[in-house]
């Protein structure tokens, strides 16, 4: 084949795929999901949770490291159940890897991979899900429930110093690169 015709079948196949949503195939330009989640987000979300663990205060618990982003749900007190549930849109396709889910506890993508949503029966120990989000440049978190209230802002913790959305639905952006 000639390299011409190489490279008009090439253009063609990129705008078939862009006019079919799909994305091109990562070129020696395109970064890497790896190096993407290695990427900062903002502050408020970099770093875990200091002190996390099982039986830590009730809430939802959302962090990004070199490892992409993790969310995890865990509460204090007796052993008892509490269904903690909500969505995370993002602006790009995403990836999960479920953590520690037991029977009963789903975390699913949508059929474009930009919207994850998730139901957790936690009994005090910890569910959660890590995920990637392959360059994207936000999230949207909302649709936070405790059983069937809303979850109060002060019950969910951001990144290594814990931080508190302002409301909820809230959005997470990635730094620029400089």
């Amino acid at each position: 084949m000639t390299t011409r015709r190489t490279a008009v079948l090439t253009t063609a196949a990129a705008l078939a795929m862009g006019a079919l949503g799909l994305a091109a195939p990562a070129t020696a330009s395109t970064p890497s999901a790896s190096t993407c989640d290695k990427a900062s987000w903002e502050a408020k979300v970099q770093g875990a949770p200091k002190g996390f663990a099982a039986g830590s205060p009730s809430g939802d618990y959302l962090w990004h490291d070199a490892r992409g982003f993790h969310l995890r749900v865990t509460h204090g007190g007796p052993h008892d159940q509490r269904v903690y549930s909500g969505q995370i849109t993002s602006s790009a396709p995403m990836k999960i890897d479920p953590v520690k889910l037991e029977k009963g506890d789903t975390a699913r993508l949508s059929a474009n991979h930009r919207t994850l949503v998730f139901v957790f029966a936690n009994h005090g120990y910890i569910d959660g899900v890590n995920f990637h989000t392959y360059c994207a440049s936000s999230l949207a978190v909302s649709r936070l429930h405790i059983g069937s209230r809303n979850l109060a802002t002060s019950h969910v913790y951001l990144g290594a110093h814990r931080a508190h959305p302002a409301h909820i639905p809230f959005a997470v952006r990635r730094v620029a690169a400089t």
